[in-house]
């Protein structure tokens, strides 16, 4: 029965894993976003600079406020035993 059940738990504990680096990530970058629109310090640099490479940055004006959408890519790292090499994380500012 354990040699039934140790894989499905193992990779269990790996997805737990993933998903925790993809909060983390979400979190980072949400921090990082504010604390630059805050300090008017260029975005795409203060990411660059926390070694985040942004892969798209929308600016949109709404109701008389600055909306940045950023989308960013984190590796995995148990995410490559069922094809997920990297994880796209969206965060929004508004």
């Amino acid at each position: 029965m354990f040699i039934i059940f140790l894989p499905i738990l193992l990779m269990s504990f790996a997805l737990i894993i993933d998903v925790g680096m993809m909060y983390n990530a979400k979190i980072k970058g949400e921090s990082l976003l504010k604390y630059a629109k805050k300090e008017g310090v260029n975005i795409e640099d203060y990411f660059k600079i926390n070694e985040i490479e942004i892969i798209s940055h929308e600016t949109n004006r709404k109701n008389n406020s600055t909306c940045d959408i950023i989308n960013f890519r984190i590796e995995s790292i148990f995410g490559n035993l069922i094809g997920y090499e990297t994880y796209d994380i969206k965060i929004e500012d508004c």
